[in-house]
């Protein structure tokens, strides 16, 4: 069984979902940069990979490439 010892506060997937949209909802469009200020227990790289899988499901929506990527709600 593995398991990560660096895990914080918040260890669920549907939490951490949350999180990021409320950070949308309050917002309204946000970067990954607006999110990681708001949600310091996660990585930039976790959140990239959360936002991903939220724009595929349809979740939310995202405008720009790269650096310029903005995310909202669908």
């Amino acid at each position: 069984v593995k398991t990560k010892s660096n895990l914080g506060p918040i260890k669920d997937k549907s939490g951490r979902r949350d999180q990021i949209l409320g950070v949308i909802k309050a917002k309204g469009e946000v970067t990954i940069k607006d999110i990681t200020d708001q949600i310091k227990d996660c990585s930039e790289k976790t959140i990239q990979r959360e936002l991903t899988a939220m724009v595929l499901s349809g979740t939310i929506k995202k405008t720009g490439e790269r650096r310029w990527s903005r995310y909202s709600l669908s």
